[in-house]
């Protein structure tokens, strides 16, 4: 009897549990070129100092437009990109002190009606929006960090070393309950970036 049971169980719930392998293997063979790209990276860091309580700093996000990243995009699904800048004061024998940070949030949606995209960037509790037609002029546009302003609580300090660390990581921005839970084992984070670090710099000298 308990043999028969498990004969018709198997029979039940055989095709369901293929149908799952199958979907599986489907999802992560067309996600294996994200997996293995990883090329993307911060470059182009330049760090100047306006006061000793004040920086601005420049970078750019290269080698990541070749991802899936586009076709989800234009297929209507919303993207969040967000860098985040560090600054640290080298401490020899010890770790860095991290004196300040500072996060750019770009979210980006498009429109399929309109064959718009709108980029909606968040930075020190402000919002601004921007509308642009093609692909690549929105990439350009979140690819740069253009003399982002970080203010400092308390001045830099003369003879001590400093450098500002930048990193990028991109998600979706909204993904259905269902989904993440079927694709549970695909990693949150579409872009992940290493840190990159600025050359040292040093505060300004002050008049006694």
């Amino acid at each position: 009897m308990i043999r028969g049971r498990l004969k018709k169980a198997r029979r039940k719930f055989g095709g369901f549990h293929l149908l799952l392998s199958l979907g599986m293997a489907v999802v992560c063979l067309g996600r294996a070129p994200l997996a293995l790209a990883g090329d993307e990276r911060i470059a182009r860091l330049t760090a100047s100092v306006v006061s000793n309580q004040e920086l601005a700093v420049s970078a750019e996000l290269i080698r990541w437009r070749g991802r899936n990243i586009r076709e989800d995009i234009n297929n209507g699904i919303p993207k969040d990109l967000y860098y985040t800048l560090l600054l640290k004061k080298r401490q020899p024998g010890w770790f860095d002190e991290e004196i300040a940070s500072k996060t750019i949030k770009h979210t980006i949606k498009y429109d399929v009606l309109k064959k718009q995209y709108l980029i909606t960037t968040r930075m020190d509790d402000r919002a601004s929006q921007k509308t642009v037609e093609s692909f690549e002029e929105m990439a350009d546009l979140i690819s740069r960090i253009d003399h982002v302003k970080i203010a400092l609580k308390k001045r830099m300090k003369a003879r001590h070393t400093y450098y500002v660390s930048i990193k990028a990581e991109m998600r979706a921005t909204n993904v259905p309950f269902y989904l993440e839970y079927i694709l549970f084992f695909i990693p949150a984070l579409e872009l992940d970036t290493p840190w990159a670090d600025t050359a040292p710099f040093y505060a300004l000298e002050e008049s006694p």
